[in-house]
């Protein structure tokens, strides 16, 4: 295996050199080969070495998908100031967009995380603070943001698995409904559910 190019063997360890060294690791072996074990030796350090920086595995994802929300923007955009509720969760799934295409390997750290994880909890939060600002009732923020979720998350977990999967052999063609996996697609379907939800009146209280 390839030594990270960010470190040399004799470099000091730290919290975010470490995770920057799995998200590569990751993103050119895979999720399921990493352990602490991999990762020291591609820090060329010892396996313990880590533990001073990372308390278990569990740290070690929380610590990716922290860095994963800084390097996709989102927590910027989350901050800015947008003309409405629309436009910003717009420009935010659409920086998750851009993350699961940049790290596909690593996304689904990020992407099934669940609510309740550090990195991701104070997120969700912070938007739904931002989008009741703009008009949106609390409760119906917590809704379009699960809505949201639930097709942003399930178009792009199966984009980037079929990533790494060697096209299947069939006798059936099915050439337009294999074009429904393409990137392009999401962002119609985002401006189509984005659009219900306007028409079905969910973003007004009742």
């Amino acid at each position: 295996m390839a030594k990270s190019q960010d470190l040399t063997p004799t470099s000091p360890l730290s919290r975010a050199a470490i995770t920057n060294a799995a998200i590569d690791f990751i993103e050119l072996h895979g999720i399921e080969k990493l352990s602490m074990r991999v990762l020291a030796t591609e820090l060329g350090c010892g396996t313990m070495s880590l533990y001073s920086h990372v308390r278990n595995r569990d740290d070690l994802n929380s610590a990716i998908v922290q860095e994963l929300l800084d390097r996709s923007g989102i927590l910027d955009i989350t901050d800015a100031d947008y003309p409405g509720w629309r436009e910003r969760v717009t420009a935010s799934l659409l920086a998750y967009k851009a993350l699961a295409a940049a790290y596909p390997a690593s996304f689904e750290l990020l992407a099934l995380a669940p609510y309740e994880a550090a990195p991701v909890a104070g997120h969700l939060e912070r938007l739904v603070g931002a989008l009741s600002s703009e008009g949106l009732p609390r409760e119906r923020a917590y809704e379009i943001l699960g809505l949201l979720d639930a097709y942003a998350t399930g178009f792009l977990i199966v984009w980037t698995k079929s990533q790494s999967r060697q096209p299947a052999t069939s006798t059936i063609a099915t050439p337009h409904l294999s074009s429904q996996r393409d990137l392009d697609v999401f962002d119609r379907g985002l401006h189509t559910i984005l659009t219900g939800i306007e028409r079905t009146g969910l973003s007004a209280s009742h």
